[in-house]
């Protein structure tokens, strides 16, 4: 089956990409890659939020 991408509904086309990769996801993995990348998430907004302190400079 052939399609214009265009003329798709873009819902319609994230469907159909996201049903045509699916069976290759290894769900255990990307559940321990979406885990990682919020802890690193966690850890920068920490920082970020401490910016003024940790900063080299504001110990001048």
């Amino acid at each position: 089956m052939q399609w214009e991408v265009e003329a798709l509904d873009p819902t319609e086309l994230q469907r159909l990409v996201l049903a045509a990769v699916a069976p290759y996801i290894d769900q255990p993995v990307l559940a321990d890659r979406i885990m990682e990348e919020e802890r690193q998430r966690r850890q920068l907004r920490a920082f970020a939020e401490g910016w003024p302190r940790n900063h080299p400079r504001s110990r001048e």
